[in-house]
C-alpha cells in the first residue's frame, strides 16, 4: 500500500516562463517554488515548461529552478519543441530568439519527484524517464496545429511501483473562443482520441494487461464528457477519473481540461482530489492545478 500526492499544472498561461525577460521568469519561478511548498506534492507533472541557452552557453532553465526550489531530488524534461529542431519564422518568440542571442531555446513537459524513478522493466534499478512521440507534424508552421505532442513514461521506485504519464494533447486554432468552427471542434476531438489511442497502445502489453498501477495526468485539452476520456478511458478501458470535489474549470475558456486517471480501479483504495484556486495559482498560469491524494496497492 502506497500514499501518494500527485499534482498536474500547464505552466504556458499566464507569464510565459522564459519568453519574455529573466526578471519576469523569475518572478513566476518563486511563486511556482512557494505554491509547491504549500501542496508538497509527492511527483508533478508540468507542461508548457522552457528553458534556453544564452550567447555565452549558459543555461536558464525552469526545470532547474523547480528541482533547486521544490527540493525535488528526481527531474526530467522532455522536449517537444525547440529552435534548433523547429526554427519558425512565423513563431514570434523563436525570432525574439535569435535577437535575443539564444543560441536555443525550447518547451516540453517535465515530471519531479521525491521517489526515485526506477527502470521500466526492472524495478530493481534506478532509471530514467521515457519521451514517448504521439503527434509529429511533417513540417512545423508556428501554429498549435503542428505542435508535437509527446508523452512522459516513468515508474517510481517503490511499492507497489506505478506507472506514472505526463501529457498535453492537441487543441487546433478555431476550436474554442468567439467564432468556434464547428468542422475545428470535430477535427480537434477526432486527434485527441487518436492520440489517446497511442498512449493505450504504448501500455497496453506491458502495463494495462497485468493491471500494474498507472497514474495518467496532464493538460488533455479535453472535457470530461469528450469521447477520448468518457468513453475511449472510463467505460473501455475502466480508467478511474480523479474527480475533484471541486466543479471548476481548470482554464478560463476551455473549462475544466487538467485531469489525472487512475488504473486499474481495484487497486486504487481511496482518492480526494481537488481544483487549486487562489491568487497565488491565478498568477503562475491560466491554468489551475489539479491535486489529488491517493492511496493504492
Amino acid at each position: 500500500m502506497q500514499k501518494l500526492r500527485v499534482m498536474t499544472l500547464n505552466l504556458g498561461g499566464g507569464v510565459k516562463n522564459f519568453s519574455g525577460t529573466i526578471e519576469t521568469s523569475s518572478g513566476k519561478a518563486k511563486s511556482l517554488a512557494k505554491l509547491i511548498d504549500d501542496i508538497k506534492p509527492d511527483f508533478l507533472g508540468v507542461q508548457e515548461i522552457a528553458q534556453y541557452t544564452d550567447a555565452d552557453g549558459s543555461l536558464h532553465s525552469m526545470i532547474e529552478r523547480i528541482s533547486s526550489d521544490g527540493g525535488f531530488d528526481y527531474s526530467y524534461y522532455g522536449e517537444t519543441l525547440s529552435i534548433k529542431k523547429h526554427m519558425q519564422i512565423k513563431k514570434d518568440l523563436m525570432i525574439n530568439g535569435l535577437f535575443n542571442d539564444w543560441w536555443d531555446w525550447s518547451k516540453g513537459n517535465a515530471v519531479f519527484s521525491h521517489i526515485p524513478f526506477s527502470r521500466l522493466g526492472n524495478i530493481e534499478k534506478e532509471g530514467v524517464p521515457r519521451n514517448v512521440p504521439i503527434f509529429q507534424p511533417l513540417s512545423y508552421e508556428g501554429t498549435r496545429d503542428t505542435d508535437p505532442r509527446y508523452v512522459i513514461l516513468t515508474r517510481l521506485k517503490k511499492d507497489p511501483y506505478p506507472f506514472m504519464m505526463n501529457l498535453h494533447l492537441t487543441t487546433l486554432v478555431g476550436e474554442r473562443g468567439e467564432h468556434v468552427w464547428s468542422e475545428v471542434v470535430d477535427a480537434a476531438k477526432l486527434t485527441r482520441s487518436q492520440q489517446i489511442s497511442r498512449i493505450l497502445g504504448l501500455v497496453e502489453q506491458h502495463v494495462l494487461m497485468p493491471e500494474h498501477p498507472l497514474i495518467m495526468m496532464g493538460d488533455f485539452n479535453a472535457r470530461i464528457d469528450e469521447y477520448s476520456l468518457k468513453e475511449n478511458l472510463e467505460r473501455d478501458h475502466k480508467f478511474v477519473h480523479l474527480s475533484p470535489l471541486e466543479d471548476l474549470p481548470t482554464h478560463p475558456t476551455a473549462g475544466a481540461v487538467d485531469h489525472i486517471f487512475f488504473f486499474p480501479a481495484k487497486r486504487l483504495l481511496s482518492f480526494e482530489a481537488h481544483v487549486v484556486d487562489n491568487d497565488l495559482t491565478h498568477s503562475i498560469s491560466d491554468h489551475l492545478p489539479v491535486v489529488a491524494d491517493l492511496v493504492i496497492e
